[in-house]
């Protein structure tokens, strides 16, 4: 019974000291590795979101070139020397607006040796606009084809337009050929967008930034769906609205691409300025399946003012990559999903497990059975020690060499011997 008990006790101190080593295996795999995962995405999102980035810092870059272009034009253009010009190029539809001549999209030759081509133009109530109107949009026409044609492989348009329903657009690739606003929109036609008012208002934007549009989709007549977004930017002169310059960038491919080479197990997506996915790299259902929730995703982003980092969810299911593109205001996002590392980290923790419990079972078993051996605990046991035995010194014999006892302490033998035999 005694030996049951003992073995009893080694297991348990064997269990108990092999399921400490593996709780403890699993947390450290686990922090280290999604630490290392956190590593990795922030990597990853740094470089992804700055290809993202770019494509909108140059369309800022253009934008802003174009208004001072502009500007510089204007204080060149004298109204009274352009009218002609301006009546030539524009001339009246007669229907109260003013179209671009056919010949400004098909190919025209301007004095200087200049040419002029993929340009279509609308203005409402054009018949009506002043001379310092006309300035104005002589300046736009001459940015829009000058900056439009040198920046046409990046860009496929570029294009200057007033809240007063007025655009001169270059395009030349349009396979519309512009027509619409060449011919069939009509008079009363509202050129403003939804987003107009809050591009142009001081309140939403008073330092007169670039901002786009929210991503639109549409249908070509090859039957392929197509995305894009304009981004514009206001033009102001002390305080004065002069328009504004703006490109439209075809997002399809662009998207497609962002959508590519995801971390491992982990998807990327993007997020428009009010939480909608309008690019992801799996199908709703699969993003379900893994888990993913976008309004948990967006929350996070939202509560956090960092321009680029990584979060992780409360329960700690993921890890969230993000980074802001200025311009449109989207997020770039990359989910990693912790599945794996906890599986691995399971599975360490189990292996630790189970190797210390046998090892010890085995290393206790081994001392015990040592110890039954006599051979073997005469070396791990020491022999005990025995106490010293206690030395006496001999009393010298006497004379005679009878041993008599010695009397009691105090009495004298030689007066014992003395007193006679008779005396009581």
């Amino acid at each position: 019974m005694r030996q049951l008990v003992i073995i009893a006790v080694h297991v348990l101190i064997s269990l108990a000291f092999a399921a400490i080593s593996g709780v403890a295996a699993h947390k450290i795999l686990v922090t280290s590795l999604s630490t290392a995962r956190a590593e990795m995405l922030q990597s990853y999102i740094r470089v992804r979101a700055d290809r993202e980035q770019t494509l909108f810092d140059e369309a800022r870059t253009l934008t802003e070139a174009a208004e001072s272009a502009f500007l510089r034009r204007l204080t060149l253009i004298e109204g009274e020397d352009i009218v002609d010009e301006f009546d030539t190029l524009f001339p009246p539809f007669g229907d109260g607006t003013r179209r671009s001549h056919p010949d400004l999209f098909d190919g025209r030759s301007l004095p200087g040796a200049d040419y002029v081509f993929g340009i279509g133009a609308y203005m409402g109530d054009g018949e009506q606009m002043t001379i310092e109107a006309r300035r104005r949009y002589m300046a736009g026409f001459h940015v829009v084809r000058a900056f439009g044609e040198a920046h046409l492989g990046e860009f496929s348009s570029l294009y200057y337009f007033t809240p007063d329903r007025r655009v001169v657009i270059f395009a030349p690739d349009r396979e519309d050929r512009l027509a619409f606003y060449r011919y069939e929109a009509p008079a009363d036609f509202n050129l403003q967008a939804d987003e107009d008012p809050r591009l142009f208002s001081l309140e939403t934007n008073p330092d007169s930034v670039m901002q786009c549009t929210p991503l639109s989709r549409f249908v070509y007549t090859d039957g392929g769906e197509r995305s894009a977004t304009a981004c514009r930017k206001p033009i102001r002169v002390e305080g004065e609205l002069m328009g504004a310059f703006g490109t439209s960038i075809d997002m399809t491919d662009h998207l497609a691409s962002s959508m590519e080479s995801p971390p491992a197990g982990g998807v990327n997506l993007v997020f428009d300025r009010d939480g909608n996915v309008i690019a992801r790299g799996q199908t709703v259902q699969q993003a379900r399946l893994f888990g993913i929730d976008p309004v948990e995703i967006m929350t996070l982003l939202r509560d956090d003012p960092r321009p680029r980092g990584v979060v992780g969810t409360p329960g700690s299911e993921f890890i969230v990559a993000f980074s802001r593109i200025s311009g449109p205001d989207w997020y770039f996002v990359s989910v990693s999903h912790l599945a794996e590392i906890k599986q691995t980290a399971n599975r360490w923790g189990w292996r630790l497990f189970w190797f210390i419990f046998v090892v010890s079972l085995v290393f206790t078993s081994i001392r015990g059975l040592l110890r039954r051996s006599h051979l073997v605990r005469a070396f791990l046991e020491p022999p005990s020690r025995t106490p010293a035995a206690r030395r006496y010194t001999a009393a010298p014999a006497r004379p005679g060499g009878d041993d008599e006892t010695l009397p009691p302490t105090g009495e004298n033998p030689s007066i014992e011997r003395s007193r006679p035999q008779g005396d009581a």
